[in-house]
């Protein structure tokens, strides 16, 4: 063999291998996803907490403490990890009913586990999760005590009252009913009793149970010495099916005028086109931490 031949043949062989190789770091290997798939995610409460009604509707997804993603549930969620890690589940909500307001709530106890991450195979978890340890309930009604913690105000033409009626029941024996007709065609009540809320930072929320064949709206009196600040929330639209809401009271308890304490207040006004309105509540809670 001569030497030219021998030359030619290495830097041949030379040329092939580096190729190869660039062509591998181009297109590298890539990894084989391991999943987790969750259908859904459960609440347990206590005596103490009230119902266990949610609408738990996303999941936002960490492994070793890093966001991977939120997910809209039931969901398949592919991870790029192998092995034994921690994955911290963090239970998502839709923020005053509104699909664009995703976020995490923040009075749910993350689900966390180790889970053996297995490549190209799908691991199913249906975590259950509680209220975090400083939860705060300022104010429930479920409506099965003897009493309801609403009262009607001056203005309003008609009351809120308990009904038994399992058609119109959520849960439990009995839930919060407001009838309406062509002669009572006002609503409006308040909480009983005024709450001091914390201002600033601190998430407030009311979550509620509601259907309604007309809209309601959701407010805030603030109560500053002798004046009186009402204080618009959101209007909740009609639904023919029970529905649950996270209503966030943050930016309109920090909009009020140095407060002293607050109220609660919904409010409905009969519309032309509704000849008996029909307004259904449960499971009303204000939390903060």
């Amino acid at each position: 063999m001569s030497l030219r031949f021998f030359l030619l043949s290495f830097f041949y062989a030379a040329f092939l291998s580096g190729m190869f190789s660039s062509c591998e770091i181009i297109n590298p290997k890539e990894a084989i996803p391991s999943y987790i798939h969750i259908d859904k995610i459960d609440l347990a409460t206590t005596t103490e907490q009230g119902s266990n009604s949610h609408k738990i509707t996303d999941a936002w997804v960490y492994v070793e403490d890093q966001l991977i993603g939120a997910f809209e549930l039931p969901a398949t969620i592919p991870l790029l990890w192998g092995g034994t890690h921690t994955v911290t589940i963090k239970p998502g909500i839709k923020v005053n009913g509104i699909a664009a307001l995703r976020s995490i709530y923040p009075f749910y106890e993350p689900y966390v586990a180790k889970i053996n991450l297995i490549p190209d195979s799908v691991i199913t978890i249906n975590p259950t999760i509680t209220y975090n340890s400083y939860t705060v309930f300022e104010w429930k009604e479920a409506f099965e005590d003897g009493g309801i913690s609403l009262e009607k105000t001056a203005t309003s033409d008609t009351t809120i009252d308990k009904t038994s009626n399992p058609a119109e029941v959520f849960e439990g024996s009995y839930s919060g009913i407001v009838n309406m007709d062509a002669n009572h065609d006002f609503f409006q009540c308040n909480t009983v009793s005024p709450f001091v809320l914390p201002i600033g930072d601190h998430p407030v929320f009311l979550e509620m149970d509601y259907k309604t064949n007309e809209e309601i709206k959701v407010g805030l009196y603030a109560y500053s010495g002798t004046q009186i600040q009402i204080l618009d929330v959101m209007y909740i639209n009609k639904s023919d099916i029970w529905k649950k809401i996270y209503i966030n009271l943050n930016s309109t308890i920090n909009s009020a005028d140095s407060p002293d304490n607050f109220k609660v207040f919904f409010e409905v006004s009969k519309s032309s086109d509704v000849a008996t309105p029909l307004i259904l509540f449960d499971n009303i809670k204000l939390v903060h931490n």
